[in-house]
């Protein structure tokens, strides 16, 4: 396929996450292409101002468009309401509702999954609905869109092996891996610090409360980068060998990627990019041997994986952690195979081939 015109879809562009670096991908591959998503928060994301982003009606509802996520039911309907006639290709970027969008006649629409919605099929690792009154019952209206929407999908693109195997069990569809893009920044060396880092969003499923728990025993520095609805609570319980330092920009993100002893990722997670961006930058992952770190990560030569999601593991991957060496050159090189340069041509093979 050789498509003349080409809609984007995006949930919504309201901060960023792992999610938008395959959205800055797809846009450079076609950069004539129109950007469309639920609600568009220009501050947080001005990079995306030039491509004249199209929205929803949710732009217009004040309280709505900044908390977008506690409605969920504008958002089904937002999704829905993208007016995307005249489009040959149709790319929607989903982890809940993006592949929810009306395809037209004669569109063809591929949706790159990050996840089937994961507060629906796996709420054992995301249960902010079922702490809601009548979840149950909106877990079951979910499920019921969700699996509806599946049909105007013409092809799946899952970011991992263990996206693809969920999109197979609870879709009933075949998938192409398309491993997400890191930019790899070559750096100069760096001397490691005496700290380790959690970065990233402060959210339940991402189990920054366990590190916190590890580190609380063992005392040693751990530096946590990012922000989220979690942070108030892991500062309750965080020791002061234990520092928040909020939201950080880029720059310094990579800056203590390069300096940290080692990154802890104790989350289950569908892909994971932060543990790419560490091992392109010569430091070893700390991780729960589960979803796409145990694709990403290699035990004992770019990182070190622990098998149960608690505490007491967490401490006992750090020890041996401590007495593992690992060689920069080959962290580097595992990086690379999830380059921008990679992604870009699996994508463009993969259109080319539908």
């Amino acid at each position: 396929m050789y498509p003349k015109r080409v809609a984007i879809v995006a949930e919504w562009l309201t901060w960023r996450g792992g999610g938008e670096s395959v959205l800055d991908e797809l846009l450079e591959i076609y950069p004539e292409a129109k950007l469309f998503t639920t609600v568009y928060n220009a501050e947080k994301l001005p990079e995306y101002k030039k491509y004249d982003v199209k929205t929803s009606f949710l732009q217009k509802i004040p309280f709505v468009n900044k908390k977008h996520q506690l409605v969920p039911p504008l958002l089904l309907k937002a999704i829905e309401s993208l007016d995307l006639n005249g489009f040959d290709l149709i790319i929607s970027l989903s982890s809940a509702i993006g592949k929810g969008i009306k395809k037209p006649v004669g569109s063809v629409h591929v949706c790159y999954c990050h996840t089937p919605m994961r507060y629906v099929w796996q709420s054992e690792i995301d249960n902010r609905l079922t702490k809601i009154p009548f979840g149950k019952y909106f877990i079951n209206y979910l499920k019921q869109w969700d699996l509806k929407t599946n049909l105007g999908v013409d092809f799946f693109i899952a970011n991992s092996a263990n996206t693809s195997q969920r999109i197979k069990k609870f879709y009933k569809r075949e998938s192409t891996v398309i491993n997400p893009p890191v930019k790899i920044i070559k750096t100069a060396n760096c001397k490691k610090k005496n700290f380790y880092l959690c970065l990233g969003r402060l959210i339940p499923y991402k189990r920054i409360d366990l590190a916190v728990q590890a580190f609380n025993e063992n005392g040693e520095e751990l530096l946590i980068a990012g922000d989220g609805p979690e942070l108030r609570n892991l500062k309750k319980i965080a020791k002061k060998n234990i520092k928040f330092l909020g939201r950080v920009s880029n720059k310094q993100k990579y800056q203590l990627i390069r300096e940290t002893k080692a990154l802890i990722f104790p989350g289950e997670e569908d892909f994971g990019i932060v543990p790419v961006e560490a091992i392109s930058q010569a430091t070893p992952v700390i991780a729960y041997a589960r979803g796409g770190a145990k694709e990403i990560l290699k035990d004992g030569i770019t990182g070190i994986l622990f098998e149960s999601q608690d505490k007491e593991s967490i401490a006992e991957a750090l020890k041996r952690f401590e007495r593992t060496k690992f060689k920069s050159e080959l962290l580097v090189e595992e990086a690379k195979k999830f380059s921008s340069d990679i992604f870009q041509i699996k994508i463009k093979k993969f259109i080319k081939n539908i």
